[in-house]
């Protein structure tokens, strides 16, 4: 892979990070508005929160999907991204336990909206996810931190 074709793919790896984590925020924000609004007002806040899913789920697809590429075919590493150190094994761990969950939970809160059934968010989703973002930019930009 040229040195440009891994720049480019990088740049499209974080724009679906940064999508990812902002349709997670954003059906979050949504599904708990969605709780105590009124009658009237809770069919427009599930389909916001349904496009908002879609965003969810487009950048989820570009993060992994890129990321794995980066993983097995970056010029920065001779074979892959597992042995490059523990800073990769701590950003996949909170890519599947911070991002992944998250994703799953308001995937499955949805489901239960469209059913019909009420589904509260837990309160502590927002931190989780925002938490988990943050560290994995700073693993991203920083992946010296935890070298040798």
């Amino acid at each position: 892979m040229s040195g440009d074709t891994y720049i480019w793919i990088r740049i499209a790896h974080i724009i679906g990070d940064v999508a990812w984590v902002a349709g997670l925020v954003s059906v979050f924000a949504l599904l708990r508005a969605h709780h105590g609004a009124d009658a009237a007002s809770r069919p427009g806040l599930v389909s916001a929160a349904r496009a908002m899913a879609l965003l969810m789920d487009l950048g989820a697809t570009l993060a992994i999907g890129l990321g794995l590429w980066l993983a097995f075919a970056s010029p920065r590493f001779p074979t892959n991204a597992f042995g490059s150190g523990g800073w990769f094994h701590i950003k996949l761990t909170l890519v599947v336990l911070g991002l992944l969950s998250a994703h799953g939970l308001m995937r499955a809160k949805l489901g239960k909206l469209r059913r019909g059934q009420p589904a509260e968010v837990p309160t502590w989703v927002l931190p989780l996810v925002l938490a988990a973002a943050a560290i994995i930019i700073v693993l991203a930009a920083h992946p010296t931190l935890l070298r040798k």
